[in-house]
């Protein structure tokens, strides 16, 4: 028995379709950029980070 997605795990679908679409999309136009994946804390400390050195 399957259970509904969460809001939460359709955004992060979303997502991840996101990006597979954006990597393929770039492939066809022969732009090769590397796969990132960030857990939502390294996220939040990229985030922070670049405030800090925009936000002089």
């Amino acid at each position: 028995m399957s259970r509904s997605l969460t809001d939460k795990q359709k955004h992060t679908l979303c997502q991840q379709r996101r990006s597979a679409n954006f990597q393929a999309s770039s492939r066809l136009d022969e732009i090769d950029t590397p796969l990132i994946t960030l857990s939502e804390t390294a996220i939040q400390e990229r985030i922070i980070a670049l405030r800090s050195h925009y936000e002089r």
